[in-house]
């Protein structure tokens, strides 16, 4: 099968080792490597490649530079908005992202330092396992932009915190540090911030040693699984995000997002 070709993509970097292990680094340090459109729609095809290859084995996904992803970057989605490039709401690419990494057949590793904020965290939680330096911080921090939490949040969290804990994260927004995330169930591994990368390598070495259709198989049939739990919740969940993108809350949160203040909501 085709080997993954780095230079179709701009805002995630390939580093296809000799041994079985690709790191995915999210490419956009600038803005803490927050997701734009373009890197969105990357992400959401990435996996497909990624399965065709069948050198790779593992796969890494981290951030470049101190952050692992700082959310959506609202700064590129107020201008495509304000130029008319956004006819509807994203809800395919949100969904296509979610699912398709799920589907995803190879073994896949978050990496995290820094914050995993918004869509940033969801994305952390739907790799395999997740392995965060002590410094990382994790928030679905949508509330506090003025929508609900559409990315898979809401599927999410309930199954890895049980109910109570994912409604007072989501409904507050606040950052749950990564001692706190390893202590309450939502990571596998919490280690020294230098020691993240030797400890991330090794995991991953103990992956590829094993047998890959087995492995597959194994976190596949967890995943479907998960899908089934998840599928009702997730949808629910991206309609009323959509729904609330219209409010005049969210255009309050992003405004004073980028103005650095508290929000004023008013429940319109």
């Amino acid at each position: 099968m085709p080997a993954i070709d780095p230079t179709r993509y701009e805002w995630i970097k390939i580093d296809k080792g000799h041994d079985g292990i690709v790191t995915l680094t999210l490419n956009n340090p600038r803005r803490k490597n927050a997701v734009s459109r373009p890197m969105h729609r990357e992400l959401e095809r990435i996996w497909d490649d990624i399965d065709a290859d069948d050198d790779i084995r593992v796969v890494i996904l981290t951030g470049e530079g101190d952050a692992f992803c700082a959310g959506t970057d609202l700064s590129v989605q107020d201008a495509e908005n304000e130029a008319g490039r956004k006819k509807r709401p994203p809800t395919r690419g949100a969904r296509r992202l979610f699912w398709n990494m799920l589907d995803a057949e190879k073994p896949i590793i978050a990496k995290v330092r820094g914050p995993a904020y918004g869509v940033g965290v969801n994305i952390a939680l739907a790799c395999d396992m997740v392995i965060a330096a002590e410094g990382a911080r994790f928030c679905d921090s949508h509330v506090r932009m003025g929508i609900a939490p559409g990315d898979g949040g809401a599927a999410l969290f309930p199954l890895l915190l049980g109910f109570h804990r994912a409604k007072e994260y989501l409904m507050l927004g606040e950052p749950i540090e990564a001692s706190k995330a390893i202590e309450i169930g939502l990571i596998n591994y919490c280690v020294p911030d230098a020691e993240l990368d030797a400890f991330v390598d090794g995991f991953a070495q103990r992956l590829t040693k094993g047998a890959p259709l087995a492995i597959s198989y194994a976190k596949m049939s967890v995943n479907l699984l998960l899908k089934q739990m998840t599928a009702g919740a997730f949808e629910t969940s991206l309609a009323y995000d959509q729904l609330t993108l219209f409010t005049d809350d969210h255009k309050e949160g992003a405004k004073a997002f980028l103005e650095k203040r508290p929000p004023a909501f008013k429940g319109s």
